[in-house]
């Protein structure tokens, strides 16, 4: 028999979810958050707060597979059924369209059938929708909707991190061979109607997560400490993470609207929640949050020795995540009071602070010891230190040629892999039901890490911290609104 657990409200801001066609939440594709995405998220925060427990009382990671093995009870298995059930339910959308003018499309079709292969790109300017041909001709296409396609697309121009999301919805090749017209006329309607949706991502999605028991299947000894432990690391993953794609970086950031417990076992999380809903200031909050991590227990037996990680194996396709070295998180936590409406060039600042020519980046002093964390490394590259940011960042701060060639025959090993390893810098956005709003800046420290401070690296993680309260406080202090675009 299923009862229910414990009911979240939940927001989340500017979600980069979508499905599988990479479209986020738009005014005109509502795809709804969806429970798998809550679970599997959920699962690897767990894995990363139980990394962090037991480094904090063994001084030992675990693998993923060994810590997923021991929560099987919770979460479930190929072999097990899990005992918990999500439930999203998302508030229904408004009905938004938008025509195209056929004539005009009827006139780029006719070009496009005078050549054999042209490539076809979008661009939005001057509140004009222009389609490319080939860089040398320009067709403008009118259309009519009921929304205003200009309200975000300041956001999407100066947002580096969006203006390369919509580059994948801007372009296509198309073979003029095609002798169906209509065939064309869908190919070009899907290309603008993808393009013009992304401009339409909406700045705040709110959805009910109900969390379901199943009582009436045996358990395990320890389950219940089990499952309590289970969900603090849910109610972690919803105070320092988000929903959907560059969640580390601000976007999709999930805030508690209101959170209530049906059953003893999440007593205690209730009331955390709450005095977390009424913080008032910068240090209010981040004294809760330290405080939270180092109050969570884990009573049950540790996985065997043979789980235990001894050192990285750079031919995995596995990074393991905790978030402290003893009282680390409380020295790399970094929160600054915003105002809500500056949320939008919150996420363009941050931008700026991490990519090419940022101006928060350049005043970083320990620069090789903070970009082995702050880089990563992109999937199938051979090395992220050669790639054009991380090139551009040492050369900017490492002014002697030489100096550069020496760093990078001495470091760039580090990263020598084609499997994804993601940044250890994390933004987080949370608002409060009484109308404050926090930039959150924290190290969420992968195992490799640790690995190389010992060979060859020795990270100095004072330094570390002083470079990365040195990038919080100039991402906060570059939050300047422009009083003409803030709607």
């Amino acid at each position: 028999m299923e009862e229910l657990l414990m009911s979240f409200r939940l927001k989340a801001i500017y979600p980069l979810t979508g499905g599988y066609n990479r479209h986020s939440i738009n005014e005109f594709y509502e795809e709804n958050v969806r429970p798998t995405e809550i679970k599997g998220l959920w699962r690897w925060w767990n894995r990363v707060l139980f990394n962090t427990v037991s480094y904090v009382k063994e001084g030992k990671l675990y693998t993923y597979e060994s810590i997923d093995k021991l929560f099987e009870d919770v979460f479930g298995s190929e072999n097990k059924k899990s005992t918990v059930r999500l439930e999203v339910i998302t508030d229904e959308g408004s009905y938004n369209h938008f025509e195209l003018s056929n004539v005009e499309l009827d006139k780029v079709i006719d070009y496009l059938r005078k050549n054999k292969e042209v490539k076809v790109n979008l661009d939005f300017r001057d509140n004009r929708l222009i389609i490319e041909i080939e860089g040398s001709t320009e067709i403008s296409i009118s259309f009519k909707s009921n929304l205003d396609v200009d309200k975000i697309k300041d956001l999407v121009y100066k947002n580096k991190l969006l203006r390369f999301e919509l580059s994948g919805f801007k372009s296509i090749k198309i073979d003029t061979k095609i002798s169906n017209k209509e065939v064309i006329k869908k190919i070009l309607r899907d290309l603008i109607t993808n393009y013009l949706e992304y401009f339409n991502i909406k700045q705040e999605v709110t959805f009910t997560l109900n969390i379901y028991l199943d009582k009436s299947r045996e358990h395990k000894q320890n389950f219940e400490s089990k499952l309590k432990f289970a969900l603090y690391s849910l109610l972690v993953f919803i105070l320092l993470g988000g929903i959907g794609r560059k969640t580390s970086r601000g976007f999709g950031s999930l805030s508690i609207v209101y959170a209530k417990c049906y059953d003893g076992v999440c007593s205690d999380l209730e009331s955390h929640i709450n005095k977390i809903l009424k913080v008032e200031n910068e240090k209010e909050l981040k004294d809760i949050l330290v405080q939270l991590i180092h109050d969570i227990e884990y009573k049950v037996p540790f996985p065997d020795e043979k789980h235990r990680l001894e050192k990285v194996d750079f031919s995995s396709n596995m990074v393991h995540f905790y978030f402290t070295l003893g009282s680390f998180l409380e020295h790399v936590l970094f929160v600054n009071e915003a105002d809500p409406n500056k949320v939008k060039y919150i996420l363009d600042t941050v931008s700026r602070a991490v990519i090419k020519k940022g101006k928060c980046i350049q005043l970083i002093q320990n620069y090789p010891a903070f970009l082995v964390l702050f880089c990563g490394n992109r999937a199938n590259e051979k090395s992220v230190i050669r790639s054009k940011q991380c090139t551009y960042y040492l050369k900017s701060l490492i002014r002697n040629s030489s100096d550069f060639t020496s760093w990078l025959a001495k470091y760039s090993g580090i990263f020598d892999c084609k499997k994804r390893r993601p940044s250890a810098l994390r933004f987080k956005i949370l608002t409060m039901n009484n109308g404050k709003t926090f930039l959150l800046t924290y190290l969420l420290i992968p195992s490799y890490i640790e690995y190389i401070t010992n060979n060859p690296v020795k990270v100095n993680y004072n330094k570390i911290c002083k470079d990365l309260k040195t990038l919080a406080d100039c991402v906060s202090e570059n939050v300047k609104p422009r009083q003409s675009n803030i709607r």
